[in-house]
């Protein structure tokens, strides 16, 4: 066991990749004040990066978007990669996801497109050092608060990462040493991507005809281009209106399904606005909001409406799969790995 200390270290954005956003737990508590709570879109993803680093709170970490950045270090860091694979390397070197590793002065983080899901989480230990708004660092780009200067990474940009100083057994990594990592990880387990996300309806499903809410249950969906961190708009069958779409605003949570006037849903993503005045059709439930998360524009989904017990059932059964994740990732952020490369 050694001690690593990770003092006075920073990287400089040498690439920005597509969208890169500094996220951490998200900003809770202040949506009676109109403020959007942000944070990850997959949080699963990003509690388990947060793990493996050996971060015990919810510090700030880089949220990658279809294409990864490229960053060279300054100083001695400790990173983890998680959610969609970006092909991650380390000075050429591609690494795997869900272990730790340290880097060390003038190393080069990089990756290309991502092969699976859209988003990868960059996490450090100790967590980027950006001022707090509210208690928090996420970026929200649409009010320009959080993050580095409220905006996403930009090329030249230098960002510094908090000290720390971790126990630490440090490994050489080799296709041999797979053995000493949780592979468990890297698999969500229970549904696949494509199948169905599986929604409550709310108190404003009355609204909706019967067979508006037999269209929602039963066509195929297409993600569209208009799909951001606030919200993905969905194209298919219309979900049919008795009597218009709006009503008073009211509040809006992560998940939740609007149908405007145009009868195509919109879910509400990370960014969302804290009410809306569109008619809601549903919720998405937790447990599969980390795979909506991941899915890129273009794809088909289809909802399944399940009761709101069995919902709560999947609710623990999901998050009691998660804490198990959480605390392997914890014991593996014991073992940090250092990549050897040909100068």
């Amino acid at each position: 066991m050694a001690v690593s200390e990770c003092k006075n270290a920073s990287f400089e954005v040498v690439a920005p990749g597509m969208m890169t956003t500094v996220q951490d737990g998200g900003r809770v508590g202040f949506q009676q004040y109109g403020m959007p709570v942000a944070g990850p879109m997959d949080g699963e993803s990003y509690s388990i990066g947060q793990a493996l680093v050996g971060n015990t709170t919810p510090v700030g970490a880089l949220e990658c978007t279809v294409l990864s950045p490229t960053l060279k270090v300054k100083g001695t860091c400790i990173v983890a990669f998680t959610g969609a694979d970006m092909r991650p390397t380390i000075n050429n070197v591609e690494v795997p996801r869900y272990i730790p590793f340290v880097c060390h002065n003038g190393d080069v983080i990089s990756g290309s497109f991502s092969q699976c899901g859209v988003r990868m989480y960059i996490s450090f230990a100790g967590g980027i050092d950006v001022p707090e708004i509210n208690g928090s660092v996420a970026t929200h780009t649409k009010a320009n608060i959080g993050g580095f200067e409220g905006r996403p990474l930009a090329a030249g940009d230098e960002v510094r990462l908090k000290d720390c100083i971790r126990d630490t057994i440090i490994c050489d990594y080799t296709r041999e040493s797979n053995h000493l990592f949780n592979t468990v990880l890297f698999n969500r387990g229970g549904r696949e991507c494509h199948e169905p996300l599986r929604v409550v309806l709310g108190s404003q499903a009355k609204y909706f005809t019967e067979t508006g809410i037999r269209n929602f249950s039963r066509e195929l969906y297409t993600l569209t281009i208009q799909c951001d961190r606030m919200g993905f708009r969905l194209d298919g069958a219309p979900v049919e209106h008795i009597d218009g779409a709006d009503i008073i605003s009211d509040g809006a949570v992560f998940g939740s399904i609007q149908v405007p006037s145009d009868g195509n849903p919109i879910i509400l993503m990370a960014d969302r606005q804290t009410t809306g005045g569109y008619t809601k059709i549903g919720t998405v439930i937790t447990a599969d909001l980390p795979r909506l998360s991941q899915l890129p524009i273009g794809d088909g989904i289809t909802f399944d409406i399940v009761p709101v017990e069995e919902a709560q059932e999947m609710y623990r059964a999901y998050m009691q799969n998660l804490h198990s994740k959480i605390n392997l990732a914890s014991a593996q952020s014991s073992f940090v790995f250092s990549v050897k490369y040909n100068t």
